[in-house]
């Protein structure tokens, strides 16, 4: 698709991805759940929670995670205490399920240099992700040997590596097979990923993993850029002789989720959802200590504002799981696939805590799935994470992306936070949901040079980051649990307002498309005319979705007078459809 499109188009685009939410009776109750929330989340509280989080190596099942889990549950626990305002108006439960496989506890490795000098070049002690997941414990010294990306057989024919210790490009993952099978001792990766910028942190370390393989039991060991360097220039001159430590062990123990619930007084069966995932590397301080510890303080919010009388309870049940990504989610809905059925909206928090000016990746909301997902054109954004695939066939509309941009431009607004959005790309727990049709958005921030690195730690974390984030996202879930009419009313504004306003970025790129090709024959130009109708009708039906959705918001049987504004707004937008076809002969 091409990149030209006209100043207005950009404009209006940028408006309908930051609508402002109209000024209504909701919109001022949403205003006042921001400002109580803003009152009870204890920025420092959410800080002590993730640095405690970020000392672990967090595998689904290790020690490390359930220590973790143990102190959230504690935390949880001392909500529903009778002294504490908070009684009765919440519950939990730890849910277990049998160990897929061992789980891999690291304790200690050392990678030093025996010859031509001693020395240590890595420590587990200073650099954790050092040490591939799932390695296996070893004490060895040997001969190391440089093999130019090292993952397929060619890159190894001119050399033998029995005995050796293999230093290569690739990923450890794709790279130790070929390596063990023709017997190499051990593995150095120095691969590193582009968006951990190398060149500007050459200290850095990529973390990665090796699949469980107790046939081979291999170690790898990541290494920094600059040590990469230094072994690859020794190596051109003498020998280089290695000794790698490593201590780890495997453990089979079940797999644990926490589940919190504030239940719902009018319709307890339906919910609104709030995940993070908890397992990571160490330290993982943004990733996902930050979403961990910052759900942790939006329930304690949420159950203070209630227990003081500042806030009433809700209609619906809000849920709140710190689970392993993915898999966790899909356990809590496989537990009960007819709650899931009744889940309203969900919000993922991964990664929400980073410092923009340390890590260069600004706070973002990944929309769910909508038409510019399967046709990408600027000003659109994708975060430079990657980009996902979506069928066509498979996207629904909902008021969700709209209405929580809208909370997310009210703090932005108000705070001078910067914030942005992206389509959806997937990689987080928002994937479960959506796979079964189920609104749900991500928040998180990117780029971010430390991610899945050795320099995600503490420092590079923004306690104001957290709480903007964490009174948010509190805000549009809690509001939600609401349900009443009138906030509905306004959701119903707020998406009609992004209609009218995609619609119009829709007429402007159809104009600037069927100029561009009407110079350059009759087939280009009736091929882009029947392009433009498929992306007008795709985000007409898509919009005609999100508005009718909007009739789920009251947790009370809609008025018949709510049911007719909502179905003058769905018919005017296919009026403009009809007209705007008509003008480009569509």
């Amino acid at each position: 698709m091409k990149a030209r499109l006209s100043v207005v188009g950009f404009l209006l685009c940028f408006a309908s991805c930051h609508p402002s939410p109209p000024i209504m009776e909701s919109g001022l109750a949403g205003v006042r759940i921001e400002s109580i929330l803003d009152q009870h989340f204890v920025a420092e509280r959410s800080s002590e929670n993730l640095k405690y989080i970020a000392q672990f190596w967090r595998i689904a099942g290790g020690p490390g995670y359930d220590s973790c889990l143990s102190r959230i549950e504690a935390e949880v626990k001392s909500l529903t205490t009778a002294s504490h305002p908070g009684d009765q108006i919440i519950g939990y439960e730890i849910l277990e399920d049998p160990p897929t496989g061992p789980a891999w506890v690291p304790q200690d490795a050392v990678l030093s240099m025996e010859s031509p000098e001693i020395r240590v070049l890595h420590s587990y002690a200073s650099t954790p992700v050092m040490l591939c997941q799932n390695s296996f414990p070893c004490d060895l010294s040997a001969p190391v040997v440089y093999i130019p990306g090292g993952n397929s057989d060619e890159q190894y024919s001119q050399t033998d590596v029995r005995g050796r210790i293999v230093l290569c490009d690739a990923p450890a993952a794709s790279a130790y097979r070929i390596a063990y099978d023709r017997g190499a001792a051990g593995l150095l990766s120095t691969h590193m990923p582009s968006y951990n910028k190398p060149q500007q942190h050459p200290d850095i370390i990529a973390e990665s993993a090796l699949p469980y393989d107790d046939q081979r039991k291999p170690f790898a060991i990541n290494i920094s850029p600059r040590i990469a360097a230094e072994l690859k220039r020794l190596l051109i001159s003498q020998p280089v002789d290695l000794r790698v430590q490593v201590k780890t062990s495997f453990v089979e123990r079940p797999l644990r989720i926490l589940a919190a619930e504030i239940r719902g007084n009018v319709k307890p069966d339906e919910r609104i959802v709030l995940v993070a995932h908890l397992d990571h590397y160490k330290p993982g301080a943004n990733d996902n200590a930050s979403g961990s510890a910052a759900l942790l303080e939006i329930l304690r919010s949420i159950v203070t504002s209630i227990g003081d009388g500042t806030l009433i309870p809700p209609a619906r049940t809000v849920t709140f799981l710190w689970v392993d990504e993915y898999r966790g989610t899909g356990s809590w809905m496989k537990r009960d696939p007819e709650r899931v059925k009744n889940v309203l909206a969900a919000f993922v928090l991964d990664m929400v805590g980073g410092d923009p000016e340390k890590t260069g990746g600004s706070f973002r909301v990944e929309r769910m799935p909508d038409p510019s997902t399967i046709w990408f054109r600027p000003p659109e954004q994708h975060s430079g994470w990657g980009t996902g695939t979506w069928d066509k066939r498979n996207l629904f509309g909902s008021f969700l992306n709209d209405y929580y941009l809208s909370i997310i431009a009210q703090r932005s607004n108000r705070e001078g936070w910067k914030t942005t959005s992206n389509v959806w790309e997937g990689g987080s727990d928002h994937d479960p949901f959506l796979w079964r049709k189920i609104p749900a958005v991500l928040s998180w921030h990117f780029p971010d040079f430390a991610y899945h690195s050795s320099m995600d730690q503490v420092s590079n974390i923004s306690a104001r980051e957290m709480k903007n984030a964490g009174v948010s996202i509190g805000t549009a879930a809690f509001q939600l649990s609401m349900g009443s009419e009138d906030i509905a009313r306004s959701i119903l504004q707020t998406v009609s307002v992004a209609s009218k306003k995609r619609l119009e970025l829709l007429k402007a790129q159809l104009k600037d498309e069927i100029e561009e090709t009407q110079s350059q024959g009759q087939q280009a130009f009736e091929a882009a005319k029947r392009q433009e109708k498929d992306i007008l009708e795709t985000w007409a039906a898509w919009y005609d979705q999100a508005l009718e959705s909007v009739l789920r918001v009251p947790a009370q049987t809609p008025s018949h007078a709510f049911e007719v504004e909502v179905q003058r707004e769905r018919d005017e937008l296919q009026k403009s459809v009809v007209t705007t076809k008509a003008i480009f002969g569509l």
